[in-house]
């Protein structure tokens, strides 16, 4: 029982990083997707060509937050002059709402991910390579479960 019970912990703390990671980008995914209306509504004859970023940048979160930045950045210089009606706002709102909770809440769970997993690491006396590999092997798999998920469900 000593052993088991870090174990269970652990498996329940890589579950509160992963659930809300799936959560966060199947909503987040889908209100982006309604978006479409959004954009076809203020086509521009100036359009800058604005590709989505892949989901499998995911795999480098940092590569990932700068490529959605630049994307940000297109998407501004296209809608410069364009005046924005109050839902709109509304819902740009609720979406920024909605991914910094989201990054709260999976962020949180990948922080008691981490420890947990140093603590079970640590009790079995398995080292810290072994911890380094174990942190890298559940959290990629967290993610690609999630980007496997998230295409399965957009095609």
């Amino acid at each position: 029982m000593t052993f088991l019970i870090p174990v269970i912990e652990t498996i329940g703390a890589w579950l509160l990083f992963a659930a809300p990671l799936l959560q966060a980008t199947t909503e987040l995914h889908e209100e982006v997707t309604g978006w479409e209306a959004i954009r076809t509504r203020f086509h521009t004859s100036t359009e800058i060509p604005i590709k989505q970023v892949s989901l499998w940048w995911w795999l480098l979160p940092p590569v990932k937050i700068i490529l959605e930045r630049r994307k940000i950045s297109k998407i501004k210089q296209v809608y410069a002059d364009v005046t924005l009606s109050d839902d709109t706002h509304k819902s740009l709102r609720r979406f920024s709402l909605k991914a910094n909770g989201w990054i709260g809440v999976t962020l949180g769970g990948w922080l008691v991910a981490i420890s947990t997993t140093w603590e079970l690491v640590e009790k079995v006396e398995l080292g810290t390579k072994t911890w380094v590999f174990l942190l890298l092997l559940l959290t990629y798999t967290s993610i690609l479960f999630t980007i496997k998920l998230i295409t399965k469900a957009s095609h």
